[in-house]
């Protein structure tokens, strides 16, 4: 692993088939009162999927930023990685702050020249009896019509 300012990159994890990049970037606020959260730890994972169902999956590093006093990340220089391209690849990350609750973002996916943004909401320890937050970027797969797959049994004229 390599250090680079504010960040840590492990270049060993990032290996995709191609040389076009796109860009990350997010705040991290607290969410009650909507204060930006200064030094939150947001790591990023490159997750691989197999099995039938996507059933498994493995993850690699791929860099480590800390948010700033306005509770943002740098803007983060990554390989596009989107449903677009072949295979089961996406980006995942972990956002942990002292004091709050842990964020997980899966499948976040990064486009050519295309800066990707988040809000981060923390819930500080003791204002719920939440443990933890997921946000999770439907693959163009899930976002289909939520009629579709009951349509052919409300069919009248079907079999």
């Amino acid at each position: 692993m390599k250090y680079l300012g504010s960040k840590y990159m492990d270049y060993d994890c990032i290996y995709l088939n191609n040389n076009e990049y796109g860009f990350l970037q997010l705040s991290v606020f607290h969410n009650v009162v909507d204060t930006p959260i200064e030094g939150a730890e947001v790591t990023i994972y490159k997750i691989t999927y197999s099995g039938l169902y996507n059933e498994k999956a493995e993850g690699r590093r791929v860099g480590q930023y800390k948010t700033d006093v306005s509770g943002n990340t740098p803007k983060i220089e990554l390989p596009i990685l989107n449903e677009l391209l072949p295979g089961e690849h996406y980006y995942y990350v972990t956002i942990r702050a002292d004091g709050f609750n842990n964020a997980f973002i899966m499948n976040v996916q990064v486009y050519s020249n295309i800066l990707t943004s988040y809000k981060v909401n923390l819930i500080h320890y003791g204002y719920s009896d939440v443990e933890f937050n997921f946000m999770i970027q439907p693959t163009r797969t899930e976002m289909h019509n939520p009629f579709h797959l009951h349509q052919h049994n409300h069919d009248s004229r079907r079999p």
